[in-house]
């Protein structure tokens, strides 16, 4: 076997089986090995089956939470390569892979594309490939959770935005960096490895999966009115001009705050503050385009 496809068929609301038939005939090979996910939390054991198989390219088939699956069953080992055909809700993680648009060109990427060493962040025993964040976008990422069925695509967080703006309250939280607490009303933090978040969104601009460190950005706690004419620079990525936006660089960093705000990894929620949250450089390979 040269290669694993771990399949998400529930992905993108059926996006992903659309995607996979799309794909098929190209995925044919004796040392081509397809498996299918039964639910959540499957393709972590499916691909953990794999994890020490020293140079197998591992292809999530999905969205940004399958291959948050997919790799926390890679790691900690990472001996595997690891790459994604898309087919998911926001797809942010393929945006830094420059990956083409045509379905045999998607697919020769995924299996055999320019390797490159990425970082991963770690949370707990959580590890996640684009943005970690708590606030208002792990509250939009939970609403966008339980509401995939109602449409794909960078409008459905759109709408989260809009439903969960009016009705946020900014919580007091602490961030550590190097032994140095700093504390204020937080609007949210969010934790960068890779530039994007919600469909695209450039919450973390700077953020470079090949430094070693997150990019930082932390928005102090703004009024109602300021939410939506703030959040319209994040798909420039020039929020982070502004006085109320705190941006830095951290290889790791503590947040703490209300115990009951919840914190997302890749879009998916996993757990409470408080955190720590660290930087694993060079982690694992990934298949890039050009």
């Amino acid at each position: 076997m040269a290669a694993r496809i771990i399949f998400n068929p529930t992905a993108g609301n059926g996006k992903a089986v659309k995607i996979f038939e799309t794909v098929r005939p190209f995925l044919d090979g004796p040392d081509i090995d397809i498996v299918t996910t039964e639910g959540p939390g499957h393709a972590t054991l499916l691909a953990r089956e794999v994890a020490d198989q020293d140079g197998l390219t591992v292809v999530s088939l999905g969205g940004d939470g399958t291959h948050h699956e997919v790799i926390n069953g890679l790691m900690p080992s990472g001996k595997t390569i690891f790459g994604v055909i898309p087919a998911g809700t926001g797809n942010d993680f393929v945006r830094v892979l420059g990956y083409p648009q045509q379905p045999e060109q998607i697919v020769e990427i995924a299996l055999h594309g320019t390797e490159r060493w990425f970082d991963l962040g770690e949370i707990g025993d959580q590890y996640f490939l684009t943005v970690a964040g708590a606030g208002f976008d792990a509250e939009v990422a939970g609403w966008v959770n339980k509401r995939k069925k109602q449409g794909n695509g960078t409008w459905v967080f759109i709408r989260g935005i809009f439903y969960n703006a009016l009705g946020y309250r900014p919580q007091p939280m602490t961030v550590t960096v190097q032994g140095q607490s700093t504390t204020q009303n937080t609007f949210m933090i969010a934790m960068g490895n890779t530039k994007y978040i919600a469909g695209g969104m450039k919450i973390c601009p700077e953020a470079d999966p090949h430094d070693g460190e997150f990019q930082v950005v932390w928005i102090e706690g703004i009024k109602p009115w300021q939410i939506l004419p703030l959040l319209a620079r994040v798909f420039r990525g020039t929020h982070v001009t502004r006085p109320v936006v705190k941006a830095f660089a951290a290889a790791e960093l503590t947040v703490e705050g209300p115990p009951g705000l919840w914190v997302h990894a890749d879009g998916e929620l996993i757990g409470h503050l408080p955190v720590h949250v660290t930087t694993i450089p060079k982690a694992i390979r990934v298949h890039m385009g050009n």
